[in-house]
């Protein structure tokens, strides 16, 4: 490989990478557990919002204070080439994990499905009109 093409191959990563946009954060509602005060609530959705985050390739806290670990951090999201709705629906997955295992309400995907149809109660009987006399003409 030329000498000269590895600038170039590092400059077309970072112009790609340009394009895709970070999320800046969950776009679904999460409620807190049963038995989960408030603050415990806030706590684990700072963590799982740093997890989400280093999950689609943006940097969290740890690696904040790592100058190596960002670095390679933005490389590895500069390359990447998916778009914001992807990288939004991945975050979003990641996100939902962590507080679900963290013991919170969140919200359950499913297909909408038809009540079965009603049964009748026990003592229901249908009206049938009396039969019409033999021999009656209208």
């Amino acid at each position: 490989m030329k000498p000269r093409s590895i600038p170039l191959l590092m400059s077309a990563a970072l112009v790609v990478g340009a394009c895709t946009a970070m999320p800046s954060g969950p776009s679904v509602m999460v409620l807190p557990g049963s038995n989960k005060t408030l603050d415990q609530f806030l706590g684990d959705e700072h963590n799982c919002r740093q997890f989400a985050l280093g999950k689609v390739g943006g940097v969290n806290s740890h690696q904040a204070s790592d100058t190596a670990a960002v670095s390679s951090s933005a490389a590895g999201a500069s390359t990447s080439s998916d778009s914001g709705y992807d990288a939004q629906r991945q975050y979003d997955a990641a996100y939902v994990q962590c507080m679900y295992a963290s013991g919170h309400r969140v919200p359950a995907y499913s297909q909408m499905l038809a009540a079965p149809p009603a049964t009748p109660p026990a003592n229901y009987k249908p009206y049938f009109p009396p039969p019409v006399p033999q021999g009656y003409a209208p």
